[in-house]
């Protein structure tokens, strides 16, 4: 049966109904691995106090999510406030200056060049994704 989300079982998904379901727990494995506890973090590019759950707390680009390549690299996602990633279009400058701090220029090249990339989509990968990311969460319960 087809609710507004499409089939339950994955194997029936589209591609984008299979980045929909991906999305969601991909930004909350990120959030999650990012915190202190499992429960709070903080904003990357302003350091501002964050709670998972809350409205406030996101999962911001720093190469926005448009270039495919990089939409799901964990090392382009970090933590960020509403205010950073949605007023302020994920503060890029401020986001590259710590994430090259925290993984270095090589491998903030590497997502560049990556970003430029052609992609196409895979199902079978994206599936993966899904069973991947939902064992990853298992280890924050």
């Amino acid at each position: 049966m087809r609710g507004r989300k499409g089939p339950r079982d994955i194997n029936s998904k589209t591609i984008p109904q299979l980045q929909n379901t991906l999305w969601p727990i991909f930004a909350l494995y990120i959030k999650k691995n990012h915190s202190v506890d499992g429960v709070h973090c903080k904003c990357f590019t302003c350091d501002k106090a964050l709670k998972i759950g809350d409205r406030d707390c996101q999962a911001g680009h720093w190469i926005p999510r448009t270039y495919s390549p990089v939409k799901y690299e964990e090392d382009n996602l970090r933590p960020q406030c509403s205010q950073c990633n949605e007023f302020w279009h994920g503060r890029p400058v401020e986001f590259e200056r710590r994430l090259r701090l925290e993984i270095g220029d090589e491998r903030v090249g590497e997502l560049k060049t990556l970003a430029t990339q052609s992609w196409k989509w895979d199902r079978s990968w994206l599936k993966d994704q899904i069973a991947y990311y939902k064992e990853q969460l298992k280890d924050y319960e």
